[in-house]
């Protein structure tokens, strides 16, 4: 059994079909042109579809996408503001009326959180959550091996946290990284591979500034251990591709304020599922609401 699985973020849309183990069997990449809303983009999915659907039959139609998302009817509800006119749109309306095919819709970070723990660095732990670094911080919770979605499909927007009076993740993402070296450095057009190349060669400045940064995202990130208790805490976007450099140094600034009772209890993790992990987790999604 296969199913073709999207995966729509605000520049591009990604893609193919995915079989029952979350092989990808085949992926495109189009650009999402979300400057003609979401209207367009609807029609667009549909013909995207349409020649899958005739030659691969597959057994549904899964999808992960920007916003949040009320997962019965497929609307998005909010935090859509790059596609004009998407909220109140329903991409799992437009594509079961085109084809008559079972269609599931769920957030972009729910699904990568979902592929983590099906084939990423969050396999085989029952309760976990997804935290996704970039140019804001969004993530997922896996609780008991399911997606928790909050009472209004807002759970996980965590972000939004205020810590030391600073909005997490306009201060801890790699965009409050950027900003913050820009406005003490003085220097235009820095991101965060220059920033870290800076910070690896030992410059003073650099290394006060990461050491900061390091230290508001360790702090959100305990915060989370003490709400949730999770197994594992998974990190992705960007800023994962550091690699164990940059999870020893998390670590530590996380075991530097964790309290002792709580060392030991979740394991920090980086993202390991890969560059197609939200059409993976649409795909789980799809799976486990209509298989069970």
């Amino acid at each position: 059994m296969n199913l073709l699985a999207f995966d729509i973020g605000g520049t591009q849309i990604k893609y193919g079909l995915i079989d029952q183990a979350g092989e990808v069997l085949h992926a495109e990449t189009v650009s999402t042109q979300a400057g003609q809303g979401g209207a367009a983009l609807l029609e667009r999915l549909v013909m995207l579809a349409r020649p899958w659907v005739e030659k691969a039959c597959p057994a549904g139609i899964a999808l992960s996408t920007l916003g949040l998302v009320e997962p019965a009817h497929g609307t998005i509800l909010a935090a859509a503001e790059a596609v004009p006119g998407y909220i109140g749109c329903s991409p799992k309306a437009a594509l079961q009326q085109a084809f008559g095919l079972p269609v599931t819709v769920e957030n972009d970070v729910n699904c990568v959180a979902l592929a983590e723990g099906w084939r990423g660095a969050a396999q085989g732990a029952s309760h976990y959550i997804a935290v996704a670094v970039g140019t804001g911080i969004g993530g997922g919770i896996v609780i008991n091996g399911r997606l928790y979605r909050g009472h209004r499909a807002a759970a996980g927007e965590w972000g939004y946290m205020r810590i030391n009076g600073k909005l997490w993740e306009d201060h801890a993402s790699m965009r409050g990284l950027v900003h913050a070296a820009q406005a003490a450095t003085g220097r235009i057009g820095l991101d965060g591979r220059a920033i870290f190349a800076a910070y690896d060669a030992g410059d003073p400045a650099f290394t006060r500034l990461v050491a900061d940064w390091l230290t508001l995202l360790a702090t959100g990130i305990v915060n989370l251990i003490y709400a949730f208790n999770p197994e594992r805490v998974v990190i992705g976007g960007g800023i994962a591709g550091r690699g164990e450099r940059f999870l020893a140094e998390l670590n530590a600034s996380i075991d530097g304020i964790l309290l002792p009772d709580f060392h030991g209890m979740s394991r920090i993790v980086l993202a390991s599922a890969g560059n197609h992990a939200g059409m993976i987790g649409a795909a789980r999604n799809w799976l486990t609401e209509q298989l069970g």
